[in-house]
């Protein structure tokens, strides 16, 4: 029996519907390869943290210029910038909570107080001074990349315990040393709820720490929703005067600054 050979050039039409047929096919697979992948990184987006503090992906990040990526070669090519987002913050604590959040607003505010518009400031180039040795200030740390050293004279990261303030006022001084710039901000913290809550829900805390099962439905209702709600608040500033912004002179930033070295060395 004669086998029969089908090619190109008896059935031309055959086969050109066949390759359209291929690259239709290849398109459909590209457009399914594309929304499941969409929706992966969705769920990827959406999972690390309950749902209703799905708002947290909105915070606009912070950019910085880094040398050391660039450096690194950890960067695409012709990039020079990195960014800290809300996100990073929450990873970095491990939850999404106030101490975080008011830790990336004063961050978020010290850098539009110093740089010029268009102007992408230097991460790791900051010095901070803060009132309390508190998880805020850890954060501020964390997100301008000032390193906390034993050596004075390489340490970025200062707690001055002498600055005088009402209950829940903490005072941050942040220096930018290549434009010799600096900033004090002010945050109320108390106008937030009230020292009373608060109060009562650091008390909440300390109990659930010590053991969970101590803390009433009630108690835990109350401390989950007012975390929410004043989360909410400092990242979308609706508390108003809950922060001061204030530019003041590099020398008298400097001269704090000595001030708390001198300190440390007695």
């Amino acid at each position: 029996m004669n086998k029969i050979s089908i090619t190109k050039k008896h059935y031309p039409g055959i086969f050109k519907k066949i390759k359209f047929l291929n690259i239709n096919t290849c398109y459909l697979f590209l457009i399914l390869f594309s929304i499941i992948f969409s929706g992966c990184q969705n769920t990827e987006k959406t999972e690390a943290w309950n749902e209703k503090y799905d708002f947290i992906y909105d915070i606009e990040p912070i950019v910085f210029h880094y040398d050391h990526g660039i450096l690194a070669g950890s960067y695409p090519q012709n990039q020079e910038t990195t960014k800290v987002a809300f996100n990073d913050v929450c990873n970095y604590l491990g939850h999404v909570c106030l101490c975080g959040a008011g830790g990336y607003k004063i961050s978020e505010l010290a850098i539009n107080s110093l740089k010029k518009p268009d102007e992408t400031l230097e991460k790791g180039d900051f010095i901070l001074i803060s009132s309390r040795d508190h998880t805020v200030s850890d954060v501020v740390s964390f997100v301008l990349g000032c390193s906390r050293r034993n050596n004075p004279e390489k340490n970025q990261y200062f707690i001055d315990t002498k600055i005088e303030a009402p209950k829940r006022e903490y005072h941050y001084y942040i220096g930018y040393s290549l434009q010799e710039k600096a900033v004090h901000i002010i945050y109320r913290k108390h106008l937030l709820i009230g020292n009373e809550l608060m109060d009562k829900l650091w008390k909440v805390e300390l109990a659930y720490e010590e053991n969970p099962a101590s803390v009433s439905q009630a108690d835990l209702e109350l401390y989950q929703n007012t975390m929410f709600n004043v989360i909410n608040d400092v990242l979308s500033n609706q508390k108003k005067g809950l922060f001061d912004v204030e530019l003041i002179d590099y020398n008298e930033f400097l001269l704090i600054l000595k001030g708390i070295k001198v300190n440390n060395n007695k």
